[in-house]
């Protein structure tokens, strides 16, 4: 009697998490790998979520799931979903995508709040092992003719499925393995990103402009994203303008600025001191603001 046909994804981040749900849900069988360790401390920056995103989550995930998604989307809006705002360097509004019906907004979450709930029922059945790196595959006949794919792992240790699904991440070994070379590198501007917990007088301080979308700046090889994530409230003690109900307590924000290379004060990164100040140098010209 042939083995039931088996699915193995190296990678549990999002889209491995995603695929391995929807994998499960329709009755495949499937193992996912991750190589991190469960108590790894993970950090992200929030994610923006479209109707590509949701198509996804519907075909994968149970209604109970994508519900616990939904509570944790920012709640810039009555909805959720917002699309940026495109300024000048004087920060006046030079297009709000949100008014063309073309633009497909989104809404903001967590990322390491995303995972946690597209990991946790694989953890409740037991088919995510954590602290296993992918190592190398191999295609193999077995003794019924039919090809099968032995994966290696680095503690020694190997698995065997039908189908191999590389989620391992953009320096994926199945890639190179595979010899896709489809993942290319784009040198040539450096990122700097920050995040981090509102004042408690946030309200006060920030322009309300803020509260309503993201903001986008492009100027001199240089763009700036910008936004706020508004936690929903645990009861509706806060209401925005606009119908939006979120916590003021939780609130933060994440910011990134995009640099060309030859603006860079150095090529080692290791030796950006003061990543803050290379911003503000970058956007001196810019509204002090």
């Amino acid at each position: 009697m042939a083995a039931p046909f088996k699915v193995i994804i190296a990678g549990g981040g999002l889209a491995g998490s995603l695929l391995a749900n929807g994998l499960v849900n329709h009755g495949i069988n499937v193992a996912v790998y991750e190589r991190d360790a469960e108590d790894a401390k993970r950090e992200g920056f929030q994610i923006r979520l479209g109707d590509s995103a949701m198509t996804g989550f519907n075909a994968c995930l149970k209604p109970a799931d994508i519900a616990a998604i939904k509570s944790q989307f920012s709640q810039m809006s009555s909805t959720g979903l917002t699309a940026p705002t495109l300024m000048n360097t004087r920060f006046q509004t030079v297009l709000d995508l949100g008014k063309l019906p073309s633009y497909s907004a989104s809404s903001a979450i967590n990322r390491v709040v995303l995972r946690d709930i597209l990991v946790a029922p694989l953890q409740e059945r037991g088919i995510i092992r954590f602290g296993k790196a992918f190592e190398g595959y191999e295609v193999f006949q077995s003794n019924d003719g039919q090809e099968n794919v032995r994966v290696h792992f680095a503690d020694g240790t190997t698995d065997t499925c039908d189908i191999l699904v590389g989620a391992d991440g953009s320096g994926s070994r199945i890639n190179k393995q595979v010899g896709a070379r489809n993942i290319v590198p784009i040198d040539s501007h450096a990122m700097i990103l920050s995040k981090g917990p509102l004042p408690k007088d946030w309200t006060e301080k920030l322009p309300e402009r803020l509260t309503e979308s993201p903001l986008m700046v492009f100027a001199g090889g240089i763009s700036m994203f910008y936004a706020l994530f508004l936690p929903a409230a645990d009861e509706a003690t806060q209401k925005a303008g606009n119908g939006a109900r979120y916590n003021t307590r939780d609130a933060s924000y994440y910011w990134g600025v995009l640099i060309p290379k030859e603006k860079m004060p150095t090529d080692d990164w290791n030796k950006v001191e003061d990543p803050l100040g290379i911003c503000l140098d970058a956007t001196r010209d810019w509204a002090p603001e």
